[in-house]
């Protein structure tokens, strides 16, 4: 005797292809993964700092690399397929950012005040935004 047992597995090759294809092209995670590191850029700046606050200047009247706010204003996201860019094109973000000797004589020196910072409650957001958007063809 013999037995013979067809699968049908169309439909799981379909939503397999489909998720090899989204694999491929993440823009729309990328631009939710921008978009929630730069909210959490803005907020270390609002805070003066995340997690440990930042140290202030000599000069400072009130809150840390937010005088003019010119360089939080300029935190900008790009999505790409395959990766998400934040950054800003402030000439003294990288002083600002790494620390170092500045001035005229490189007399001063400016601590580091690492403001393109990721921070660990965002990646829960970070990994859903891949995960729905890979997951979404299973959910129909």
């Amino acid at each position: 005797m013999q037995i013979a047992i067809k699968i049908d597995d169309t439909g799981v090759k379909d939503a397999l292809n489909d998720y090899l294809a989204k694999s491929k092209n993440l823009t729309p995670a990328m631009k939710i993964i921008g978009e929630t590191v730069r909210t959490s850029i803005v907020k270390n700046f609002e805070q003066g700092g995340r997690p440990a606050k930042w140290t202030p200047s000599k000069k400072s009247s009130g809150m840390t690399l937010i005088k003019s706010a010119r360089l939080m204003k300029s935190i900008t996201a790009n999505a790409y397929p395959d990766r998400a860019e934040i950054g800003t094109n402030v000439i003294y973000a990288a002083i600002h950012q790494l620390g170092g000797k500045a001035g005229r004589g490189k007399k001063t020196t400016i601590p580091a005040r690492p403001f393109l910072a990721v921070q660990d409650e965002d990646w829960t957001e970070i990994k859903n935004a891949v995960n729905n958007y890979l997951l979404a063809r299973f959910k129909k």
